[in-house]
């Protein structure tokens, strides 16, 4: 299975892992599928995600998508879901903390990851955008609502990616200017 990863952050990867704006499909909720998603993110997992895993990552999901869906809409971010976020990051911290290796310090992450480690991970993402300097770059696809940090260097971009999105809002414009084009009395006044 291919997957989509457009964000250019790991959080918001947790957030598009629901697909479309129905989100119709959900990459977590079976384990095959969770597994392979985890693996294309390069965070192999240690065990299936259970139903209990499932919902912990759901609840830290709908946490990101809800603060940084209003950030990337220009408003604020529920104080709530900011404060699941920090208390997930809190946790991991406490579980995953650090190592020194000689004059360098490390997260100690796990090389096969379990759910603990996975919601920990996301959340320590969320909070780095959070507290960085990317902010303000986070941008939501008009097409299909996915989350994105806007990296390109005049920071014009529209879509989750070209590929998925931009061609199909594309066409849809020049479908339409071109039928406005041939017979605008039609579209305004209807057949004659």
């Amino acid at each position: 299975m291919e997957f989509e990863h457009v964000a250019n952050s790991l959080a918001l990867e947790l957030v598009n892992s629901v697909t479309g704006r129905d989100q119709k499909t959900d990459w977590l909720a079976d384990p095959a599928v969770a597994a392979a998603w985890a693996d294309s993110l390069e965070l192999p997992l240690e065990a299936t995600i259970d139903e209990q895993g499932h919902r912990r990552l759901a609840r830290l999901r709908t946490a990101i998508t809800e603060v940084f869906a209003a950030i990337a809409a220009g408003e604020t971010g529920d104080p709530a879901a900011v404060r699941v976020i920090a208390h997930a990051h809190a946790r991991g911290l406490e579980a995953h903390g650090f190592v020194v290796d000689g004059a360098s310090v490390s997260r100690d992450w796990p090389e096969r990851w379990g759910v603990e480690a996975l919601v920990a991970r996301f959340a320590e993402s969320a909070v780095d955008e959070l507290t960085g300097d990317r902010l303000a770059r986070v941008k939501e696809c008009p097409s299909c609502g996915w989350l994105f940090v806007d990296t390109s260097r005049n920071h014009a971009r529209r879509w989750c990616s070209m590929e998925m999105c931009g061609n199909r809002d594309k066409a849809y414009r020049h479908y339409h200017r071109r039928r406005t084009a041939i017979d605008p009395v039609e579209d305004v006044a209807g057949p004659a």
